[in-house]
């Protein structure tokens, strides 16, 4: 896949990062944090994604974010921040999806780190919609 192919393909999962943003915010602005925690993990695994198809660097269909932060710091070390910040949630892709999984349940994010979260993942978006604009 050549330069302009990857950075058309990193737009396109881009696109689909600012849609989960937005969910996450529209479900905690609703007191549905387990929708909201979901749609969280989804855009810091889909942002990572992208930068990865950016660099042309092969990633498995996983939804494990401390692994596609270990592939991703090696090839882009200035979002290593943003990776460390989001290893995390990948409990929170699962956790409140599907009921009786676990003897414990996760317990629910609250309020006040959904909304972080979603601000840590909206500079990111922008940082990495940056990186794909200035790549030629």
């Amino acid at each position: 896949m050549s330069g302009t192919d990857r950075q058309i393909e990193a737009r396109r999962w881009l696109l689909i990062v600012e849609e989960d943003i937005d969910v996450a915010a529209a479900a905690a602005g609703r007191s549905r944090l387990g929708a909201s925690a979901y749609h969280v993990q989804q855009a810091a695994e889909k942002l990572i994604k992208a930068l990865l198809v950016l660099a042309g660097e092969p990633f498995r269909r996983t939804h494990d974010l401390d692994d596609l932060a270990s592939r991703l710091v090696p090839v882009y070390p200035q979002f290593s921040q943003q990776a460390d910040a989001v290893r995390h949630l990948s409990v929170w892709g699962i956790a409140y999806r599907y009921p009786g999984l676990e003897d414990a349940p996760e317990p629910l994010p609250d309020i006040d780190e959904l909304k972080r979260m979603i601000v840590t993942l909206t500079a990111f978006a922008a940082d990495v919609s940056a990186l794909i604009e200035g790549e030629n």
